[in-house]
């Protein structure tokens, strides 16, 4: 019932569905009981299987934790658990808007440098660490730290598509990476656009636009750049990634629990890919 009111205000009022969201929030805040240190440790190392020299891609929502520690320890504790050989990415895109409105609204549509993140406090105080890298894209960009940083983060403008080969989306499966959620469920996953951008026409939705833009933008050094890029279509807003999930995705393929009214998954991208893959030659999609 929560679920299917949440998406009806989407639809008929998005700015009461952002003030219903944000008092059903702070109503759980309040009422739920706080996580401890230990605890949220526990949950990462125990149920999601976190370990030493894991490439990690993260979303996670600061205001859906209800913890007992100070949030900013959050970054230490995953760098602590994944270690030197390990790998932290996030989504950290500047926008929360359909991506053509955005690009045909700002002149410059991206800068590596002072493009802040509109997807959390995580990804964008990343920004600034001096061992950061960030990949050079208009719609899509992800930021990165640890071992393989450069080198999933390095050629993503190559790609008209944004979640494509040359995605770190993409090209971090070759170290068997996990998608993990922090405070957040399966809908927040950008993975599941993956499959989309690399078998592109033979997937049964076109969630792609026929036009490219010509975005500009400016890189690491300051000079300004055009890069191509393709953007979702409208169709990609009729979907229901956790239906989907509970009726394709096995437990063993994507974990999701809930602790103290907190949500948490981890998924190996490889096995993840491959069952999307295989729904989507039997017509099965996260698309409604």
């Amino acid at each position: 019932m929560i679920k299917f009111i949440d998406k009806y205000l989407v639809k008929v009022s998005p700015s009461l569905h952002r003030y219903v969201k944000k008092r059903f929030n702070a109503y759980k805040k309040k009422y739920n009981p706080r996580l401890t240190k230990e605890a949220f440790i526990a949950i990462l190392k125990d149920d999601l299987k976190i370990k030493k020299g894991d490439v990690l891609f993260i979303h996670a929502s600061m205001r859906r934790l209800y913890l007992d520690f100070p949030k900013y320890e959050i970054m230490p504790i995953l760098q602590e658990l994944v270690g030197e050989e390990g790998t932290l990415l996030f989504p950290c895109w500047q926008f929360n808007t359909r991506a053509e409105t955005y690009i045909n609204e700002n002149e410059i549509v991206f800068s590596y440098r002072d493009s802040p993140s509109a997807m959390g406090k995580l990804s964008d105080v990343l920004r600034s660490h001096p061992n950061a890298c960030r990949s050079f894209h208009p719609t899509n960009s992800v930021i990165a730290i640890g071992r393989h940083a450069r080198e999933l983060t390095q050629g993503h403008e190559d790609d008209i598509y944004p979640c494509g080969v040359h995605s770190p989306l993409y090209k971090m499966m070759k170290y068997k990476a996990k998608v993990l959620g922090i405070g957040v469920t399966v809908d927040n996953l950008t993975f599941v656009h993956v499959i989309e951008d690399t078998i592109k026409d033979k997937f049964p939705v076109k969630t792609r636009s026929d036009e490219i833009y010509n975005c500009t933008c400016i890189d690491r050094d300051g000079h300004q750049k055009t890069i191509h890029t393709l953007v979702a279509t409208k169709a990609v807003s009729n979907r229901d990634v956790t239906a989907f999930f509970e009726r394709e995705i096995p437990q063993e393929i994507c974990t999701r629990i809930t602790r103290q009214g907190m949500s948490f998954f981890s998924s190996e991208t490889p096995q993840l890919y491959e069952k999307i893959k295989e729904c989507a030659g039997r017509n099965q999609t996260i698309y409604l």
